[in-house]
Order: structure tokens, then C-alpha cells, then sequence
């Protein structure tokens, strides 16, 4: 920069005013000089008032030529050896004294010439102060202490001069900063020499030597330090007062550069540095830039105030060059190139060449220093957060901008502490600054001479290479030879520390390595990097990632791997510039850089190094941890490559040859990879990485040969048919054959050899797609090998989770339901070839897990322990679900329901197979914990009526029936009334009862009007806790088979004619026997006197007796007649003109009463129990009383699985404001080409009005009614058609369903064309609904409302008082005993609603950084929300998609801080492919849902909720009857 100016630093020898001392000295001897001296200084300083107490005198000296005799004397005395201690002092206090007339306030003791001219003094005395700081020579320590309280006075007077003067002239300032520049020279050029400790047999420090104490013949080492800062801070104040010459400056950059050698000098530059830049940051960037954190209050002032925004940038560029290349630090010979050095080694015996100096064995410590300050600088510019001098100086090295959090101790990340600024300066600005220096340091030690054999492979195992192979260094081979000995024990201390070997500056190199990768990764979307940057970062990066550089590592780290040696671990090593590649450069696969995959061949061989080996030498400032889980980023960012680009072929960094590696023959290596490094990794955060990674290798290979066998080609880009959208019907897998691709001793492999199940094939595999490839030999079409199916990942996957979680998993909460979700998304897999044997271990391994879980003891039983219980049930129910023929296996049947049993009673029934099972009725109910019994009826539910039926006739939209009270009534033969029929009305011809305190049936006696069979019929409508279901029985005396021939026909014709009549006797009936006559009369029976006695003896009586015979004789002819006509005219048969016809057949039947009675429940013992119990077997319910319907559709809208809803966001580049992201999907023009492929790979598309399922709002859920109006969507339309206002996506399976909704305007939503009702009320919330429609969710009244945060349809008044908060369950126990339950998750049925999941598609990547979340919660109500959660801050999970321009898409996970909230199967900054996005997007948002209802206390299972509804109705509406009116109530008609 100033080379073309002269430096004004001249020859020490002529500085100080050399004449006029060396004039006074040649004039008198010794003694008498020194007597004058001391005389003249003591008699001064005694004026001064400093030793005595009082004013100071006034100085008596008037002329200048006192002055002129006085001050040589003193300049000489300034000389004077340090035994002349007093001598010294008095001269620095009168000097220091008189310096006050530069200062608003002169001391009076001053005298008058200085005062009328102190700059001219001045300048003499700061020459003359020289003389005090020239090193004496070999001295006493105390002595040197002296000296240095001496210096140290001087230089607080000249800096407060400096500060406080008004007056200093220009000539002042220059000879102030030559003589600091000067003193600096005098102290800090001569090589430091010290003193080794060698106390310890083993050094300790990176350059394998210890050095302690301080050097008693250097004063420099105690002055270097506060010489240096008063230099810096003085040439600051100068530049802000008046900027020095270009030759000061060149004397500055000269001096500089001899002092290199020196730490203390890198220190302060590094702390000048950061406070300059910290100016610059503030002006150039805005306040909104994060700040550099000054900790020092002096170091925040030391940037004068006055200084200009120009002179602060001119200031900051020089000051950054004034120590020339810091790669020079590294180049000892280059640094011993002074004049000093020169002067040592030619008076020294033991130093024969200045680089052979004992003081350069600090040069890579000082050099590490100097690349920490460029590294701080980078981090700086960047936009790091707490970026700050004290991080310099602590052991370990800051990491990557984007993986500080996520290589964080918990692996949680917190958006608050966004490590980049999105104001940063472009990647090509820092290296156009910084770039020469970092990739020159990044190069230290390299050979870059191309070899002909690439080494990717060998260098992987962390052994080095043969010699041939070893880089050639810049130090020379014989300096390489000679530091490979450096460390032979009995060495001299001296030869050892001749010589520097280049694996000393390995910390430094490593630094930069680590400080380009920052930069490369910064990298924002869109921004182009010059290609000759990124050439030299691969060859920097290729050079840093090879093992054999031969780091330095210490004696302890040997020991370890002897030890691990020995008990069997593999032992692995990490040299430092990798480990610094892998923690700071997680980003660089995630990234659109141009040519990176030609990396891919190095870094594997780095990572097979750090994964799957047991111990891992890593350098000590980094945790092994850390380390690793910078490995899984990486790892996890390769993993999409081998299949996306299956055809690629590159050329590795550094290879001359015109071998290539084909991408997809490193396929098997990364499985390989995956699969030991789940062996061997202990921590749980890692361990959850490649679970992830694991699952995306299994589904990518198995949809890759599913598009592979439908297009019979390879991938291209430019096929039509959606490729995402396969993944959204993975609900039902298909059953293959039976071929195992184990063998049956596979069960039996150690822990150790999981990873090398099948290691014949895939070791083979590896080893010969690990070759290199020419061009010519991949003409073909690659396919996926067969060790590398779908299939044979399945069943791998399947035996190492398994194994793991049931060996060393199961303590660990995260890691058990990590991998239990990881099982959950193999079952949901469709392989062509699937192994039913692996899915029946997997199903015996979950059942195992379980009962090791259930069985331990009550100590270890806790929350954490019993939600991986539950999860265990759940990925059963999936994999039986799945899997349905898994139950035709007696064996699985029988451990399901052994695990069944156990979740729900706490013990099993049969413990071997040898004990004697124990019945229901003798085991006391203690199960594990509630949860653990409500999962285990969820399995056992699913078992009964899910388990090979699923999806149901009704589809997978709905587990239940869809008919119910209105309907069954509509359908009824005796139904006439008009379609007006509300649910209050159909409820009063149905009998409601609830059997068992929670099944509630609904009974219709009227026969069904699409059955015209005349049979008992009763139409059961039964909500239980699992569903509503509906069956039609009839009472049958033969079955349906047998019964279709008729015992009877319709008409059977007229007889033929009997001859044989036969007679008919015409037989009186007698009513008394013929014995009665013969009995004889007593006096009893003559007491009443006989009609025909009385009738003789009067005459009278004997006329009215006649009279009364003829009229009973009149009577009872003409009664005969009237019957008999009646009779002929009634009676069809036996008219001859006739046809006989069947009786007709009864229809009134109390079927009710039979159906009941036929099933028990009507027996003697349960009706008195009905009218007696407290909560009885048998409920009868009061369907008239008021409420009663809309609590039944409370019961109906509670849904029997479990649902969620996930709202979709598109981004583009720069926007942060809601309106504008709503704005987005409305058009396809404005959204990305795979956005809406993406979308249909989430789900499948539903009519809200139509779909009887979850619609992602209450007002529109589980219930099918007309629309307003015919809807037309707009196929233009950007994703805005799945709003919910018409339609959303849909997802679901026997246990969960999701909604996907893409909110939007609805102005706009209205504007694409969709004929909507002026009447029909909108929001921008995602639905528009007639205003006169009712919302079934509400209760049946009140009418439809807008999306917005009120929600008439949702009542918390009703929801607040139901018994879901405050009812006690009714339990039934063994020997018919009822006990209470206290649910402990009863707050709410809404509580687990209260947080958001998220799907944003960015155009950039840093618009992630501005989303409005919370902004936009207003747009994502549902309905089903707590009262209270906008009270609160709402919890949201944003899963973030950034589309790379190669096509792979990068993820973002943002929000998962709570304990079990790491859900997966997608990590944070995973790179996946565009087959499995949808797929692996939607199991992560079902999974956020899962962990979130884990871990919240008020969550309550679907079908706890619906059995607390029913409970809840048996307390509001049963009959309160006595014994009388409960038999009465059976055989009554409901509507009567």
C-alpha cells in the first residue's frame, strides 16, 4: 500500500537527540556526569511537590539556554543503567512534569521557556524519553519491574497529552508517533528467548512444547502489551486529529512487520480491528446490523468520537494491512528475515540460521491468533450475533451461520437468535476483502499437484496414506523430515526447538478453512458467486478434507484408542481442518452451489471416519457430539443425491485422470454409512438425525421403483405425471410373498454387527461401486442394486430400529418415539415385495417393547416412560392396520392380545405357557397408568372392527356410519311426513338407552322402507366410544338362506273336489256328566224353590212365563238370521265364487323389548339392577326433554380418531407482509411450478359440503349438506382453491386425519370466478357459508359464521360445563364392584388445539427469518381453540420448503423447543427429494400433533372424549323411574 513512500522509522542510533548527550557525556568522567545528573535531577524533582508535602515551587528557570544545559543532562541521565533507579525516577518526574504544558492546566512548577513554547520542548523531551525504554541487557527480574513502573508512567503521561492537549502541533503528533514507534522497535524486534518447561515427561499444547514464566533478560514481554496499546490508540487519536504521512505510515507497516513474532502485537491488532469494524458495521449497515460486542469500557472509546465516517474506513483498511500477509505467520523463515534475528544468530552459538530461533515455536499460536481476528472479522460482516473480542480468545472456534443452533447441546433451535443478517454483503464482497488470505491459510501444506489416484476411498478409514501420497510441504521435505522426529523422546530442548513442522499450523489452517465456510454458506438465494472463488474453495476444501496431514495428536487420545482398541471399539480420527469443514460448513449441500457435488467423493471418505466408529479422536476444543451431529447434517444433505442424479458422473477435486465416479454407485456406501452410525451413536439428538435420514433412504428408494416400473425410464424432469402426489395414498399396503431377505440367524447377531446384516452383499456393493467408473461405463440406464431396494432398506431398517429400541432406546423418551414414528412410516409403506415374516417381528418387537416398558419398576415408571407406551400402541394399531394378514397368524394374534391385556389390567392372564391362565374376574385392574389403558382399547378397537376393513364402505373419509336419526327416518315405510324432519322430531320416535355407561343405542321399531319382508325389525343406531355404527336385525326362525322358500303363496288356487265327504255327526256337548242326575237333594238345595213349581201353582205367573218364551224365541230366530246374513256376506269362504287366501301376517311388534331381552339386559337380576344401581347396566334416556338433540350432535361432531390441521403458505422472494403471502396462490402464474404437485401430495381434494370427515373448521365438519350455490373453481388457480371455503386437501387413516388448508383473501377467492350468494357471508379465514344455514357443530341452532376469531358455531359456555372438565368415569371392577376414576386430563377437549402447524414454500431461503406468524393466526382458526389461547403466546410448528435450483428441496423446522417436539421424520436443514416431499412434510406435521398431545396433561383420546360425552348424557337425560313405570316404559310406544 505504501511501498512507493520512504519510511521515516530511521536507524535507532540516531534517535534521542544522540549529539547534544553524547557531547554532554564526552565532556566530564563518569562519576562527575552521573553526580551532575543526580544532583540536578534531585534538586528538580524536590521542586515539584511530589516527594514533599505542600505546593509545588515555581520553577526559577527562565532563559532557554538553562533549559539548553539541563535537559541533555537529563536525556543523559535517562540513560543510565537501571541500578540508578532514583536517578531514573527523578528524571521521568521532571519530565513528566514539564510534558503539563501541553495540557489546558500547567503545573506551576513548569518553567516559563516550556510554557511559552511546549511543542519545541516537547518534542525533546519525547526524544530524550527513548533512552528509558532501551533494554540494559541481562538483568534481575526486580530490576526489570522497575523499569517497567518507569515506562509505564511515561506512557500514561504521553497518552494523556495525546487525549487531552489542544495544542500539539503537527511536528508534535509526528515525533510523538515515531518515538512510540521507535520504543516499540527497541522492545519488541529482538527474538524473545524462553525458558521451556520441562517439569512434565509429556507436553500438553498443540505444538507439543509447554513454555512458562517470563524471560528475565526481556523486558519487551512485560511491555509489549502496553507499549503496543498506546501505539494503536495514540495513531488512532492522530487520525482523528491529524492523519499521519504516508511515510508514517510505511514506518508503521515496516515496524509491524518486524514484530510478528511477538503475540501481543496480533492481540492488539485483532482488538483494533474489531473496534474499528464495529464503526464501520454501525454506519455502513444500519443500527438494525448486529452489533460487535465491545466488552471492555475501553475499548468502546477507543475510536475517538470526532473521527469521520471517511477517516474511520481509511483508518480500518490500513489498520487491517499494517501486519502485511497473516499467512506470513506461518512461514517461519519469512519471519525471522529481520535484521534482529540476523544479530542473534550470528552472536549465538546454538542458533546457526535466524528461522532456527526458539522464540518462532510460538509462530502457530500467534498465527491461530491471527486467523481467530479474520475469522471475528468475517463472522462480523456477516451478521453473527455476539460477535465479540472474549469469543476470540476461548478454546473452541465458532461454527457455521446456520448450524450455531442447530449443532446446539439439545438440538433446539430458537429463531430469536437468528445467527444471519439479511443485510450481509454479498459472498464475492468478503472474499474480494478477505478471500486472498483465508485461501492461501486454507492451502498451508498442500500439494496441489493433482494426484493420478484419487483417495476418497482410502482416506476414509482416518489411517494415512503410504508415503508417496503425503502432500509435498512449503517448508521443505527436510524440515518435514526433522518435525516427524520432534517428539523422540531424550531429544535436547534445543534441537527441539529448531525446527517447526507445517502440522503445527494446522489450528490456523483450520480456522480459515472454517471462516470460508461461513462465507460459502451465507450464500443467499439467487446470489451468483464468481467461479474462480468457488474453484479455489473445492481445491481448499478437497486439500482440508484429506487425513493424512499428520495432525499432531497427544499421547492421551493414544492411550483412549489402545484401550478402546482392546475391548473391540473401533477407534476413528478426525483431523482438525475436517472436523472445522464438517462443524462449519453443515450448509454447503443445502445450498444452490454451482459444481459442489464434486466434493461429494471426499467428504464421504470424512464422514466414514467421524460416523460409525465407537471412539472418535476429534480435536479437544471441539465435543465429540458436536462434531457428529455436523457429520449427520451432512450426511442427511447427501443422502437425496445418489438417486437424483443417478446418471451423473463427476470428476473428483484434484483428480487428473478422466476416471469419473458415477453418484449412484455411492448409494450403497451412504446406506452403509446410515446404518453403522445408528450403531454406534449415543446421543440423543444425533440419534433422532438419522432416524430421519433413515426413513427418507427407505421411502425416496421405494417411490424411485414405483416411478421406475410405471415410466420404464429414468427420472427426467420433463415427464407430465405428478410424481409427488403417490405419496398422499400410502394408507393401505399391499401383501407380498413371504421371502425373507435374512436368515433366521440374523435374530441371534450381536448389537455390534446390526449394521452388517446382509454385509456380504452390501459390502461387496460398496466396495465395487466405490471404484471409479469411466464415462463409458455407465451408457446404461443405472438402477437401484439390488442390496439397495426398497425391500431389502425395509427389512434392514426394520432389524436395526427394532433391535436398538429394545437394547439401549427405551430409556430415552426422544429417541423411543423417534424411532417408533420411524416404524409407524415403514408400515404405511407400499413394497412391492413385502416380507410378511419382518412385518410380524416388528409387530413382536413392539409388543416386547411394550411389556419391557409396563414391567419396570414403579420407580422408573413416569410420563415421559408411559408416552412411549402409547406411542408403541399407536405404531401397532398402524402396522396391524397396514398390515391386516399379520392377524391370521395365530402366534401374532395371541401377543397382541397378551399386550393388549396388559395395557388395560396391568398383568397378563398367562405369563408362560406353562402356567395356568387366570380369568378376567380373579386379576385386580392396575394398569400401568390411564393412558396406558385408554391405548391399549384403542388397539384392541382397532383389532376388532379396523383391522381388514379399512377404508370402510363409507371411505376413509369416515369410521362411522354416516346415517343417522333424520335419515333412518326419511327411509321408513310408515314415514309420510314432509323433508321438514329436524333432529328433535326423528329423536322422538327412536328409544334411546346406554348400555354399560357408554355405548348409547338408538332403537327404531318401524321397519326400514327397503325391506319388504314382514319380519320383526328393529334398526339399532349405536354411538359408542369408537364410533357410530347402524344395523338393521330381524327376528328370524330360520336363516336367511333357508327362508327364502315361503311356507305360504300368494295365491294357491281353488281345490280339487274330496268325493269322500265323510259324515258328520251332529254331537250335543254336554256340560255336566251324566252322573249329576243321580246325586240326591239335600235340604240346601231345596230351599230355593224350582221355576216349575212355581209356575203351577200360580196361574198368573204360568201366562207371563209363556209370553216371555215366545219373545226369547222371536229374538233368537231373528238374531240367527242377522248373523247368518252377516256371515254370507263377511265370509269369503266357503263361497264357491271364492278364492282362499293366507291370513295376513302380524306387524306389530315390540322389537325393542325383544332385541334388549334377547341380549340380556332384560333379565330379572338387570332390571332390578336398572332401578336399583347407581349407574346401572341399562339406562333409559329422555330423547323429549330439551337439549337432548343438540348434546347428541355434540356427541356426533366428536370425532373417534384423532384431528389436525396444517395451514400452507407461499412465500416469495422478499415478502413479509400477510396480505401479500395470502395474495400468492391465488394465481398459478405467481406460485412455483412444483407448489401445486407439492399439494397434491399432502392429500386428496374434498368438497367441504360434501366430505363427512375433518374439513379444518367446525362449521363445515363431519356433516354433509348442500352448498349455498354450484361452485366453480378456477383451474388457474395457485393453491387458493383448497381454502376451505369449497374445498380442501384431506388425509387420513384408521387413526388420525389431517386437513391442509391454504388460506387466502376471500376478495380473491371471489374474484377467480366462484358464483357465490351476494347473501353468503366470507372471511378471510377460509369459508363462506349461507347465512340462514345452521351449524350442526354448534348444537343446531344459531346460524352460520365467517371464519374469524368469533366463532358462533363453537359454544365454551357448553363445552366449559360438560363433563369432558369435571366427570368422574364409572369403572367396573372385579366382582361387580364400582369404583371412581379421577381423570387427570381434564381441563379441556380443546387444550391440544391451541397450537398451529405451519407449511411455508419459500422463494428465498432468508424470508424464513421475517414470516409473520403470528400475524397470521387470525387466518387459521378452526373452531376448535381454547377460550383463552389468544390470551396466550399460540405455539407453532413451521415446517419450511426452499426449492433449490437442482431440485431437491431444503427444509427448515422452526418452533420445536418443548421436550418431546423434535417430531420427525424430517430434520432440520434436511435436503429431500421431490418424490417423497408431500409424504415426509405431512408424517412430520401428523407427528408435531402426536408429540404436542404427549405432552400436554390435558389431552384426553378421542374415544375418552366421546365416553365422558355419553356419560355426561346419562346424568343430564335418564329416566328417573321406579320398577312399575320402568316395565311400563318397555312395553309403551316412544311417541306415546
Amino acid at each position: 500500500m505504501f511501498s512507493d513512500w520512504p519510511s521515516e522509522l530511521v536507524p535507532q542510533q540516531g534517535w534521542g537527540d544522540e549529539a547534544a548527550i553524547s557531547a554532554f557525556k564526552d565532556a566530564v568522567p563518569w562519576s562527575v556526569g552521573r553526580d551532575f545528573v543526580a544532583g540536578t535531577a534531585k534538586h528538580l524533582a524536590s521542586s515539584l511537590g511530589l516527594t514533599k508535602p505542600g505546593p509545588p515551587i515555581r520553577s526559577k528557570i527562565i532563559h532557554d539556554k538553562q533549559l539548553q544545559v539541563l535537559m541533555p543532562a537529563l536525556g543523559y541521565g535517562l540513560s543510565f543503567p537501571l541500578s540508578e533507579i532514583d536517578i531514573l525516577r527523578d528524571c521521568v518526574s521532571v519530565y513528566c512534569e514539564w510534558l503539563s504544558a501541553l495540557l489546558p492546566n500547567p503545573k506551576s512548577s513548569v518553567p516559563a521557556p516550556i510554557l511559552n513554547d511546549p511543542n519545541h520542548y516537547a518534542r525533546i523531551i519525547i526524544n530524550h524519553f527513548y533512552y528509558l525504554f532501551v533494554p540494559r541487557g541481562a538483568q534481575g527480574p526486580d530490576v526489570i519491574n522497575r523499569q517497567a513502573v518507569l515506562c509505564h508512567r511515561v506512557l500514561r503521561t504521553l497518552q494523556n497529552i495525546a487525549q487531552n492537549s489542544p495544542c500539539l502541533s503537527e511536528d508534535t503528533w509526528q515525533t510523538l508517533l515515531l518515538f512510540l514507534l521507535h520504543i516499540n522497535s527497541a522492545l519488541l524486534s529482538p527474538p524473545t528467548v524462553k525458558v521451556a518447561d520441562e517439569s512434565e515427561g509429556v507436553p500438553n499444547s498443540t505444538l507439543g512444547l509447554k513454555f512458562t514464566g517470563d524471560v528475565p533478560e526481556d523486558a519487551g514481554e512485560q511491555l509489549c502489551e502496553r507499549v503496543l496499546s498506546v501505539l494503536f490508540e495514540t495513531w488512532l487519536l492522530a487520525c482523528a486529529r491529524c492523519f499521519p504521512p504516508p511515510p508514517l505510515w510505511n514506518a508503521l507497516r515496516e515496524s509491524c512487520q518486524r514484530w510478528r513474532h511477538r503475540g501481543g502485537l496480533i492481540d492488539q491488532w485483532n482488538r483494533i480491528n474489531f473496534a474499528l469494524s464495529a464503526k464501520l458495521i454501525s454506519f455502513m449497515y444500519g443500527p438494525a446490523f448486529p452489533q460487535i460486542k465491545i466488552s471492555s469500557e475501553d475499548d468502546l472509546n477507543i475510536i475517538p468520537v470526532n473521527m469521520s465516517r471517511d477517516c474511520i474506513a481509511q483508518v480500518w483498511y490500513r489498520i487491517l494491512h499494517i501486519i502485511g500477509n497473516p499467512v506470513d505467520l506461518s512461514r517461519h523463515t519469512v519471519i525471522s528475515k529481520t535484521p534482529a534475528f540476523l544479530k542473534y544468530a550470528i552472536s549465538s552459538e546454538l542458533v546457526i540460521e535466524p528461522s532456527q530461533h526458539p522464540c518462532l515455536q510460538m509462530l502457530p499460536s500467534i498465527f491461530l491468533s491471527a486467523m481467530k481476528g479474520v475469522s471475528g472479522l468475517v463472522d462480523a460482516f456477516l451478521g453473527v450475533p455476539n460477535t465479540s473480542l472474549d469469543n476470540l480468545n476461548q478454546k473452541g472456534r465458532q461454527m457455521s451461520s446456520s448450524s450455531s443452533l442447530s449443532l446446539s447441546s439439545d438440538g433446539k433451535s430458537d429463531d430469536a437468535g437468528r445467527v444471519l443478517s439479511s443485510g450481509r454483503p454479498k459472498c464475492n464482497s468478503l472474499l474480494h476483502l478477505f478471500g486472498p488470505w483465508l485461501f492461501e491459510a486454507a492451502l498451508i501444506n498442500c500439494n496441489l499437484q493433482a494426484s493420478p489416484v484419487t483417495q476418497h476411498k482410502s482416506d476414509g478409514g482416518g489411517s494415512g496414506g503410504p508415503a508417496s501420497r503425503r502432500p509435498v510441504s512449503v517448508f521443505g521435505s527436510e524440515n518435514s523430515r526433522k518435525s516427524s522426529d520432534s517428539s523422540v523422546p531424550g531429544e535436547s530442548h534445543t534441537d527441539r526447538l529448531a525446527h517447526l513442522s507445517p502440522q503445527h499450523f494446522q489450528s490456523g489452517r483450520a480456522e480459515a478453512l472454517g471462516a470460508l465456510c461461513r462465507i460459502f454458506c451465507s450464500k443467499k438465494t439467487g446470489e451468483e458467486i464468481l467461479p474462480v472463488y468457488l474453484a479455489r474453495f473445492y481445491l481448499a476444501l478437497h486439500q482440508g478434507l484429506r487425513q493424512n496431514d499428520g495432525t499432531v495428536v497427544s499421547s492421551h487420545h493414544d492411550s483412549n484408542a489402545s484401550q478402546s482398541n482392546r475391548h473391540g471399539v473401533r477407534t476413528g480420527t478426525c483431523s482438525e481442518t475436517a472436523a472445522s469443514i464438517l462443524v462449519n460448513g453443515v450448509d454447503l449441500f443445502r445450498l444452490d452451489l454451482q459444481g459442489v457435488v464434486s466434493l461429494v467423493p471426499s467428504v464421504l471418505g470424512v464422514l466414514e471416519g467421524v460416523l460409525p466408529e465407537g471412539e472418535l479422536r476429534a480435536p479437544s476444543h471441539l465435543p465429540v457430539t458436536l462434531l457428529r451431529r455436523a457429520a449427520t447434517h451432512i450426511l442427511l444433505s447427501i443422502l437425496p443425491l445418489p438417486l437424483h442424479f443417478q446418471g451423473l458422473q463427476v470428476k473428483e477435486v484434484g483428480n487428473n485422470s478422466n476416471e469419473r465416479i458415477t453418484l449412484s454407485h455411492l448409494r450403497p456406501q451412504l446406506v452403509n454409512l446410515l446404518s453403522n452410525a445408528l450403531q454406534v451413536e449415543s446421543d440423543p439428538v444425533n440419534t433422532q438425525m438419522l432416524l430421519g435420514g433413515l426413513l427418507f433412504c427407505v421411502q425416496d428408494a421405494a417411490f424411485c421403483e414405483v416411478m421406475d416400473s410405471i415410466s420404464q425410464h429414468n427420472f427426467s424432469t420433463e415427464r407430465d405425471h405428478n410424481i409427488m402426489s403417490s405419496g398422499a395414498s400410502d394408507t393401505v399396503s399391499s401383501h407380498g410373498d413371504y421371502n425373507s431377505l435374512l436368515d433366521e440367524s440374523c435374530e441371534t447377531l450381536p448389537e455390534g454387527s446390526l449394521g452388517q446384516v446382509g454385509s456380504s452383499g452390501f459390502s461387496s456393493a460398496a466396495t465395487s461401486h466405490a471404484t471409479l467408473q469411466s464415462a463409458t461405463d455407465a451408457e446404461g440406464p443405472p438402477s437401484i442394486e439390488e442390496s439397495d431396494s426398497a425391500h431389502a432398506l425395509f427389512v434392514r431398517a426394520i432389524y436395526l430400529v427394532c433391535h436398538r429400541l429394545i437394547s439401549s432406546w427405551k430409556s430415552d423418551v426422544n429417541v423411543s418415539l423417534a424411532g417408533l414414528e420411524l416404524l409407524s412410516g415403514l408400515a404405511r409403506l407400499n413394497i412391492a415385495e413385502q416380507d410378511g415374516l419382518e412385518c410380524k417381528r416388528a409387530v413382536k418387537w413392539l409388543c416386547d417393547y411394550i411389556a419391557y416398558q409396563c414391567s419396570r419398576p414403579p420407580r422408573a415408571h413416569s410420563k415421559d416412560l408411559h408416552s412411549t407406551i402409547v406411542a408403541a400402541f399407536h405404531c401397532a394399531s398402524v402396522w396391524l392396520v397396514a398390515h391386516p394378514y399379520l392377524l391370521q397368524d395365530k402366534e401374532c394374534l395371541a401377543t397382541v392380545l397378551e399386550v393388549v391385556e396388559l395395557g388395560i389390567s396391568g398383568s397378563k392372564s398367562q405369563v408362560k405357557s406353562s402356567d395356568a391362565p387366570r380369568l378376567k374376574h380373579e386379576k385386580e385392574l392396575k394398569p400401568a397408568s390411564m393412558r396406558v389403558k385408554d391405548a391399549a382399547e384403542a388397539l384392541l378397537s382397532c383389532v376388532l372392527s379396523q383391522v381388514g376393513t379399512f377404508p370402510s364402505v363409507c371411505g376413509a373419509e369416515s369410521l362411522s356410519s354416516l346415517l343417522d336419526e333424520v335419515t333412518l327416518l326419511r327411509h321408513c315405510n310408515t314415514w309420510g311426513g314432509s323433508d321438514q324432519l329436524t333432529r328433535d322430531t326423528a329423536a322422538l320416535h327412536f328409544r334411546y338407552f346406554v348400555a354399560q355407561n357408554s355405548i348409547m343405542l338408538a332403537l327404531l321399531e318401524q321397519p326400514l322402507g327397503n325391506h319388504q319382508d314382514p319380519q320383526p325389525t328393529v334398526t339399532a343406531l349405536i354411538r359408542g366410544p369408537f364410533g357410530r355404527v347402524v344395523w338393521t336385525m330381524q327376528l328370524r326362525h330360520l336363516p336367511r338362506h333357508k327362508s327364502s322358500a315361503k311356507l305360504y303363496t300368494v295365491n294357491p288356487g281353488r281345490p280339487l273336489p274330496m268325493n269322500d265327504v265323510g259324515i258328520k255327526h251332529s254331537v250335543k256337548p254336554k256340560y255336566f256328566p251324566d252322573s249329576v242326575d243321580r246325586i240326591p237333594l239335600s235340604k240346601a238345595d231345596k230351599s230355593i224353590p224350582s221355576l216349575e213349581s212355581v209356575i203351577l201353582n200360580d196361574e198368573k205367573s204360568a201366562l207371563e212365563h209363556d209370553k216371555l218364551l215366545q219373545i226369547l224365541d222371536h229374538q233368537v230366530a231373528f238374531e240367527d238370521n242377522v248373523r247368518h246374513q252377516v256371515e254370507r256376506e263377511t265370509t269369503e269362504y266357503p263361497d264357491v265364487e271364492t278364492e282362499c287366501a293366507a291370513p295376513p301376517l302380524c306387524h306389530e311388534f315390540q322389537t325393542a323389548r325383544l332385541l334388549l331381552s334377547h341380549f340380556g339386559f332384560l333379565s330379572l337380576d338387570a332390571l332390578q339392577q336398572s332401578v336399583d344401581a347407581a349407574v346401572p347396566s341399562l339406562v333409559a334416556l329422555d330423547s323429549s326433554m330439551a337439549g337432548f338433540a343438540r348434546d347428541l350432535d355434540l356427541l356426533d361432531t366428536t370425532n373417534n380418531r384423532t384431528i389436525d390441521t396444517a395451514h400452507v403458505f407461499y412465500v416469495r422472494a422478499g415478502q413479509s407482509a400477510p396480505q401479500d403471502i395470502l395474495l400468492n396462490v391465488v394465481s398459478s402464474n405467481t406460485v412455483h411450478p412444483h407448489f401445486l404437485e407439492f399439494l397434491t401430495g399432502l392429500g386428496w381434494m374434498v368438497n367441504v359440503y360434501q366430505h363427512p370427515g375433518w374439513t379444518g373448521h367446525v362449521s363445515t365438519a363431519f356433516t354433509v349438506t348442500t352448498p349455498p350455490q354450484e361452485v366453480v373453481a378456477d383451474l388457474n388457480h395457485g393453491g387458493s382453491c383448497f381454502s376451505g371455503r369449497s374445498h380442501v386437501l384431506y388425509w387420513s387413516d384408521a387413526l388420525s386425519e389431517v386437513a391442509f388448508v391454504v388460506p387466502c383473501p376471500a376478495i380473491a377467492q371471489q374474484n377467480q370466478g366462484s358464483q357465490q350468494s351476494l347473501g353468503s357471508t366470507s372471511s378471510p379465514g377460509g369459508i363462506v357459508l349461507d347465512p340462514n344455514e345452521k351449524v350442526a357443530a354448534g348444537g343446531g341452532g344459531g346460524s352460520g359464521s365467517e371464519r374469524s376469531d368469533s366463532l358462533p358455531s363453537y359454544d365454551p359456555d357448553v363445552d366449559a360445563g360438560s363433563s369432558l372438565s369435571s366427570h368422574t368415569s364409572q369403572l367396573s371392577f372385579g366382582h361387580g364392584e364400582n369404583r371412581n376414576r379421577k381423570f387427570g386430563r381434564q381441563t379441556s377437549a380443546m387444550a391440544c388445539s391451541d397450537h398451529k402447524v405451519f407449511i411455508v414454500w419459500l422463494e428465498s431461503f432468508d424470508d424464513c427469518y421475517t414470516f409473520p406468524g403470528n400475524e397470521l393466526l387470525p387466518e387459521t382458526v378452526t373452531g376448535r381453540e381454547s377460550s383463552s389461547w389468544k390470551e396466550k403466546e399460540a405455539v407453532i410448528y413451521i415446517i419450511f420448503i426452499h426449492a433449490l435450483t437442482n431440485g431437491l428441496f431444503r427444509i427448515k423446522l422452526q418452533g420445536q423447543n418443548a421436550k418431546l417436539s423434535m417430531a420427525g421424520p424430517l430434520v432440520d436443514g434436511q435436503v429431500v427429494s421431490r418424490r417423497v416431499l408431500g409424504t415426509l412434510v405431512r408424517q412430520t406435521a401428523l407427528n408435531m400433533c402426536r408429540r404436542k398431545r404427549l405432552e400436554s396433561d390435558s389431552y384426553q383420546p378421542p374415544h375418552v372424549q366421546r365416553k365422558l360425552r355419553i356419560q355426561e348424557m346419562v346424568q343430564k337425560y335418564r329416566y328417573e323411574m321406579n320398577e312399575p313405570e320402568f316395565y311400563t316404559h318397555l312395553f309403551t310406544s316412544p311417541l306415546c
